[in-house]
């Protein structure tokens, strides 16, 4: 088998990927300083990863894209949308 290109898609029509719950991050985080470090640092990589990855990698958006969906997104060499998203 062979990878010919990589496609990120959501699930469902409402949104691509809406990110994370920002307040919820904030109060679990604040007592947790070192795990937002590596938090943060695997979400990092993964979007450095997207941006070296030496196949086509498409974003499929079939809803909103916001936060670190919009990172995600933006990272991809192409993004094709539905006429609503």
């Amino acid at each position: 088998r062979e990878v010919n290109a990589v496609v990120f898609t959501g699930v469902g029509d409402k949104a691509f990927c809406t990110g994370g719950n920002t307040k919820e991050y904030a109060e679990y985080y604040a007592g947790n300083p070192q795990e937002y470090r590596q938090y943060m640092r695997l979400f990092n990589d993964m979007v450095s990863h997207i941006l070296g990855c030496d196949k086509p990698v498409v974003c499929r958006v079939n809803g909103m894209r916001i936060g670190g969906g919009q990172e995600i997104g933006m990272a991809c060499d192409l993004t094709i949308t539905q006429d609503l998203a």
